[in-house]
């Protein structure tokens, strides 16, 4: 079997160019994020527009809570939390959105110029689509990085399923199973984040002795968090409210900076650690992706055909790992980032 050295030179240009492309991109983000908190007008205007988008991310859960008449809970730290980076946070996916969706439709309309001429256009060649493969999840890993913006993002998650609650209290007889599964979907998103808070945080280090402990803690946080759940279904609105309060209190504790006693320790006493498989996970996803592209380099597949397989071997092994429902519930969870 031989291996074409052309195509795999081919294929680390393109991810070469994927890499240089989107830390082009965020540069020159960064360069205008730093002037707008330099120049005094400039960061004015910033700091009220984060305060006022932090301010309408609260309303639904403010009027959730009012809702599960857990009015008096204190939740003014997310308030705090949110008006130094909430709008940068909605700003960042709605570039990324854009980004996305231009280069969806520019390749809508190469398959359109292509079936229409019968010959392949520059962007479905396979060096373009690689670039794609190479650059989308790079501008995604990259708007989701940094400590406040990884950070305001666990408190959306926290809010959503606060919401969440809110609406199966509210919801009619007929509509109650769609809000219980939408329940379970905001807190699956938020089980998975409590495994890494320590990380979102940027509170330990990989090396820290203090690293085995924030993950056991948050191990009993969740397993904490999945018992509320439990007895939502045998306890009704008052498992609701039960579920609300023990998410306000995460929430409080991690905006003020206590990422590691995410709940007091006398409340975990009797809690068993669920067990994080998360990275074994990614691990595997990313095994796979990579070697449904080395076996399409192999097979001397045609052209396009590797980045194809590789980019379908990664969606269908993530949809095995993590279930359609989990990429559905991301996929709400940017609309509820993205919305107004």
């Amino acid at each position: 079997m031989n291996i074409d050295l052309e195509r795999v030179a081919a294929i680390q240009r393109s991810v070469i160019g994927g890499v240089l492309l989107t830390g082009i991109a965020m540069s020159i983000y960064r360069f205008l994020a730093w002037v707008a908190r330099r120049v005094r007008p400039l960061q004015a205007r910033w700091l009220a527009w984060n305060a006022r988008v932090a301010e309408r991310d609260m309303e639904p859960t403010t009027e959730a809570l009012q809702r599960l008449g857990l009015a008096g809970l204190p939740i003014q730290s997310f308030r705090e939390a949110g008006q130094k980076t909430a709008g940068a946070v909605k700003l960042r996916y709605r570039l990324l959105t854009f980004a996305v969706g231009l280069g969806t439709g520019d390749l809508m309309m190469a398959v359109i110029k292509t079936i229409e001429t019968q010959r392949v256009q520059p962007s479905l060649q396979p060096s373009a689509l690689t670039l794609a493969a190479v650059t989308l999840p790079l501008l995604m890993w990259a708007a989701r990085r940094g400590k406040a913006v990884a950070g305001y993002r666990l408190l959306l998650s926290i809010m959503s399923a606060i919401e969440a609650c809110g609406a199966v209290a509210t919801s009619s007889a007929s509509d109650r199973h769609q809000a219980l599964r939408h329940l379970d979907d905001t807190c699956s998103t938020l089980r998975r984040s409590l495994l890494r808070v320590h990380r979102i945080a940027n509170s330990v280090t990989r090396r820290s002795p203090r690293q085995r402990k924030a993950k056991h803690h948050a191990a009993l946080v969740v397993a904490k968090l999945q018992l509320a759940e439990a007895q939502v279904d045998s306890k009704g609105d008052a498992g609701l409210r039960s579920l609300a309060a023990l998410l306000a209190k995460i929430g409080n504790n991690f905006a003020a900076g206590r990422a590691s006693t995410l709940l007091p320790e006398q409340s975990l006493r009797d809690t068993a650690p669920v067990a994080n498989r998360e990275g074994l996970r990614l691990t595997v996803v990313v095994v796979v992706t990579a070697g449904a592209l080395c076996l399409g380099v192999l097979l001397e597949l045609p052209a396009g055909v590797d980045v194809v397989l590789s980019g379908s071997a990664a969606v269908l092994a993530a949809m095995v790992i993590y279930g359609p429902r989990s990429a559905i519930a991301k996929a709400g969870e940017i609309m509820g980032i993205l919305r107004p």
